[in-house]
């Protein structure tokens, strides 16, 4: 898919997704979310929550449940700061589409135009291949366990072994190619991935809570994350200090700010609306088909984010789960919602199902 010949298509899928319904008073009752919170909370065991909703440009539903620090027995509050984990992903997604719309590159680049020592069998990996996850490259995490290493290594590592298949051929979750976006977007730019992210995102939005994981730092309301194993919590603040990767599962932030961002990106103030239906259309394959995370599974992926059907309905969101969290951003086109949910209990797509389960309450009451 060529990002500029598009256009005029993607415009008409955005335009066919947010229709009149985004003006419709949604409505959320704020008790019955709160009831439905709870009960995950304790059914799932999780010491903390923290959850938002905004419709349009209009936050409809902010609220926060339990612990931030079962050591402390602090509260989780409103600017409480959680790990967002891989919905960090959007960011380095939503940066190249912003780089793509200035011309400074294009997605159907050829990463060996911006990255030197790649083996042969690179050469036909692009930019749009690493975002949609159809690069084959070895995830440095699930495929190589390198967690902890830093780039310089992991790039060796990696990129000495084979590819897990043509690029473009399937599909497969590869952190690396992530952390090669990331590497990209400061070569196009000149400026260091994270300060790139401040100055053109986190600035502009006032985002003030936003920034790279950092172990060192003293950050205010700072959370902890947990994991829970034989009938106990364990605290997982090791794997913060450990962490070395960039683009793919690295920064913090805020109930707020992120509602914020998504408010910004939906409502086409990051970049162009039209350029949205990029993120959220399901990519097809060099067979021509659109592509399944899984046989059967209902769910395709974008740039960088998921896709399903819930309740007739099209859901797109990314996930995030490590440190002892679990997190999810969600957007409902149809609408134009956002649903925001943190967790400190490290269970990957436990805060997803929360934020469907909260989404099915307001679809069915709307």
């Amino acid at each position: 898919m060529r990002l500029k010949r598009n256009f005029a298509v993607l415009s008409l899928l955005l335009w066919m997704i947010s229709p009149s319904i985004a003006q419709k008073n949604i409505r959320v009752d704020r008790n019955q979310i709160n009831e439905i919170v709870e009960n995950l909370k304790d059914s799932l065991k999780i010491p903390g929550i923290a959850v938002g909703i905004a419709v349009g440009d209009e936050i409809k539903y902010v609220n926060v449940f339990g612990s931030a620090n079962l050591e402390t027995k602090t509260p989780v509050n409103i600017n409480s700061v959680w790990q967002l984990c891989s919905v960090s992903k959007q960011f380095s997604t939503v940066a190249c589409l912003k780089l793509a719309g200035e011309n400074k590159l294009s997605l159907q680049d050829k990463i060996s135009r911006y990255v030197d020592g790649l083996p042969e069998n690179y050469s036909e990996i692009s930019i749009f291949h690493l975002l949609s996850q159809t690069s084959g490259i070895k995830d440095y995490l699930n495929d190589k366990g390198l967690y902890g290493v830093p780039w310089e290594s992991v790039k060796e590592k990696v990129f000495s072994d084979t590819l897990n298949f043509r690029p473009g051929d399937a599909w497969r979750y590869s952190n690396t190619g992530f952390w090669l976006a990331a590497k990209i977007l400061e070569k196009v730019t000149g400026m260091e991935y994270d300060r790139y992210l401040t100055q053109t995102f986190f600035d502009e939005l006032q985002m003030t809570h936003t920034q790279r994981i950092s172990a060192e730092q003293v950050i205010e309301s700072r959370v902890n994350g947990y994991e829970y194993r034989e009938g106990k919590f364990y605290n997982r603040i090791e794997d913060m200090h450990k962490f070395r990767g960039q683009g793919d599962g690295d920064l913090i932030s805020t109930l707020n700010d992120l509602l914020k961002w998504n408010i910004a990106l939906t409502q086409g103030k990051v970049v162009k609306k039209e350029m949205l239906a990029a993120l959220w259309t399901p990519t097809k394959l060099n067979n021509g088909k659109e592509l399944e995370i899984a046989p059967n599974s209902g769910i395709n992926y974008g740039l960088g984010w998921f896709i399903k059907t819930i309740d007739g309905k099209k859901i797109v969101w990314t996930p995030g789960a490590g440190f002892g969290f679990s997190t999810s951003s969600q957007f409902i086109p149809e609408y134009n919602m956002s649903i925001v949910v943190f967790c400190n209990k490290n269970e990957f797509l436990m805060a997803d199902e929360i934020g469907f389960s909260i989404f099915r309450n307001i679809a069915h009451k709307n």
